[in-house]
């Protein structure tokens, strides 16, 4: 079992050593076995994709991996949820220090889709909001699953898997400035 959890450590930190490397994304919280982040910059559903894929691959090499060699049965998958909303910071003080504490309803919601069955089957697993910025469209696909909870919440929310292809994001050229002499 160490070695399990030595994997997994091992998967913690390259995670970290990641965003430091990107500066757009942070990661804000761990939830025991899991970890919240959030990208930001021009493109931030891209760069969450971009970070997703590498934690994707980190598990594969470091989780996966060693799962596959140890000699008793074990288990452990990686899901990944992705959400474009918002999200608020409070300090929170504590002695001669201040706490961040994240709050918000897109975090509740995150969480929701994170114990999807999409995201158990294909690891990915995106909202709505995330698929049409992803997407550069405001069309979507039939969902790949609906989250219904009346008694908690009046929506539905609408989980897709991450598409294959993924237009490019083109940037806006700025204009040329002209100046005039007088």
């Amino acid at each position: 079992m160490e070695l399990v959890l030595k994997s997994i450590e091992t998967l913690f930190r390259k995670s970290g050593e990641a965003t430091k490397r990107t500066k757009d994304v942070q990661i804000i919280n761990t939830t025991g076995d899991g970890f919240i982040a959030i990208a930001r910059g021009t493109t931030p559903s891209r760069t969450a994709v971009d970070f997703a894929k590498l934690v994707q691959k980190q598990f594969e090499k470091y989780v996966k991996q060693t799962i596959s060699s140890v000699p008793f049965r074990q288990r452990v998958d990686l899901r990944i949820a992705l959400h474009h909303g918002t999200i608020y910071k409070i300090e929170i003080p504590f002695k001669d220090k201040t706490f961040p504490l994240y709050i918000g309803d897109d975090l509740n919601l995150l969480a929701r889709v994170i114990n999807s069955q999409t995201s158990r089957r294909f690891t990915f697993a995106v909202t709505k909001s995330f698929y049409r910025r992803l997407m550069l469209t405001k069309k979507t696909p039939i969902p790949d699953e609906v989250i219904l909870d009346r008694n908690r919440y009046p929506e539905e929310i609408e989980v897709f898997r991450i598409p294959d292809e993924i237009p490019k994001y083109k940037t806006k050229k700025a204009k040329p400035k002209t100046q005039t002499t007088s």
